[in-house]
């Protein structure tokens, strides 16, 4: 990818502090996006939104006098540079009436239009059904997805996984939306599942309070194929799961309330619950739409491909390289 630096040598281009918002007009940066600015004081700026985990380029703005072409590809080429490293497989962008971009300018930067005919994720389809008529979504390819194709090679590897006695991966804690820590050791808890992950200030559309749902303490993956997904192992956390596993996670292997024995007969257990697990948009975003349409095929599900739900029924430590052993009902 080319370098914001070389394409704009004179300016300083980075992500926006407080007073660089105040100067451009911006709102203060969150949970929603980021602003890049260049110069400083800041020249020019671009907000980047994350639509449910979409990013798409929102407002760009450059003072009269200043070079608008040499800004608009420095501050974008900085903006994918940030969503790669963050772990985002492409970027959006609208042209029509109103917006800052043109399908010229998208296209010297790497944008191609979204073929009309494409299912679009929820948080794309909306901003289109509340755009002018005229509007056309383009898109930047930041990293290549796995294909279908490729996934349905990957399934004998699948399937060829430990059935009885697995073993612990990879273990992350979430401690706030989006935010992932890659632990060495994690302790399991019957009231607060994962100790120090945000589930249990989560709400749920599937509880009577929205209260976090007890039967969903646990997102457990296969590691061989968010691995195989990820394509570098830091991305591998960015699904967004707890525990990766390997192990056959499929329904015909471990049906629900199965239970999961980690690091020895003292260890903790954690049984298998019947919550489905099919992901969101974020997914999508970060392992590309055939990934998503893969997993939640039939036989895809059959296979919990997704991953599935789990709650915690005795605490105690884990660990990468524990072993699991598998206790059906």
């Amino acid at each position: 990818m080319t370098s914001a630096s070389v394409t704009a040598p004179q300016h300083d281009v980075r992500p926006a502090r407080r007073r660089d918002l105040a100067l451009i007009g911006a709102g203060e940066e969150g949970g929603d996006g980021f602003v890049m600015v260049a110069g400083d004081p800041p020249v020019a700026a671009v907000h980047v939104d994350l639509l449910d985990g979409h990013p798409h380029l929102g407002r760009l703005t450059v003072e009269p006098g200043q070079d608008e072409v040499a800004l608009r590809t420095a501050l974008v080429e900085a903006a994918c540079e940030r969503l790669s490293v963050r772990g985002f497989g492409q970027v959006t962008a609208l042209t029509g009436a109103g917006s800052s971009w043109d399908r010229t300018s998208l296209s010297d930067l790497g944008f191609a239009p979204v073929p009309a005919d494409e299912e679009l994720p929820g948080p794309l389809a909306r901003l289109m059904a509340r755009s002018p008529a005229d509007a056309v979504l383009e898109r930047r390819v930041l990293r290549r997805h796995r294909t279908t194709q490729e996934l349905t090679t990957f399934l004998p590897r699948l399937d060829s996984g430990p059935r009885d006695r697995g073993t612990l991966r990879l273990l992350v804690r979430r401690p706030a939306e989006g935010a992932r820590e890659v632990l060495d050791v994690g302790h399991l808890d019957l009231r607060a599942g994962l100790v120090g992950d945000n589930w249990i200030d989560r709400t749920s559309k599937r509880t009577p309070d929205r209260g976090p749902h007890p039967d969903m303490q646990l997102n457990i993956m296969n590691h061989a194929l968010i691995e195989f997904l990820a394509q570098e192992p830091e991305r591998e956390a960015l699904s967004g799961d707890q525990l990766f596993l390997d192990l056959d996670l499929s329904h015909e292997n471990l049906p629900a309330w199965s239970e999961l024995h980690i690091g020895g007969p003292e260890g903790a257990v954690i049984v298998v619950t019947d919550q489905p697990h099919t992901g969101c948009g974020k997914f999508i975003a970060r392992y590309g739409k055939d990934a998503m349409t893969f997993v939640n095929t039939p036989d895809g599900k059959a296979r919990r491909l997704r991953g599935l739900c789990a709650k915690v029924v005795r605490p105690g430590p884990v660990r990468p390289g524990d072993e699991v052993v598998v206790v059906r009902p």
